[in-house]
């Protein structure tokens, strides 16, 4: 997935865990924009469980990882 095709707010899954949680898009942080010191776009994610979870871990994917919700 490219970094314009992702919503702030809207909940993906991983590509390679597609069964297992889910990541809420908080914000996109653009190449070497602190906290992200590497030369990609990093997405910066609320993880859970369900999909419907009031809170979760903050994870940071690259945009190729998530995709959209099948269901």
């Amino acid at each position: 997935m490219r970094p314009q095709d992702i919503k702030i707010g809207e909940t993906y899954r991983l590509h390679d865990h597609n069964n297992y949680a889910y990541a809420k898009a908080i914000s996109i942080l653009k190449p070497r924009e602190y906290p992200n010191m590497h030369k990609y776009f990093i997405v910066k994610c609320e993880y859970t469980v369900n999909k419907n979870d009031v809170f979760g871990f903050i994870k940071y994917f690259r945009p190729c990882d998530l995709e959209k919700d099948k269901k």
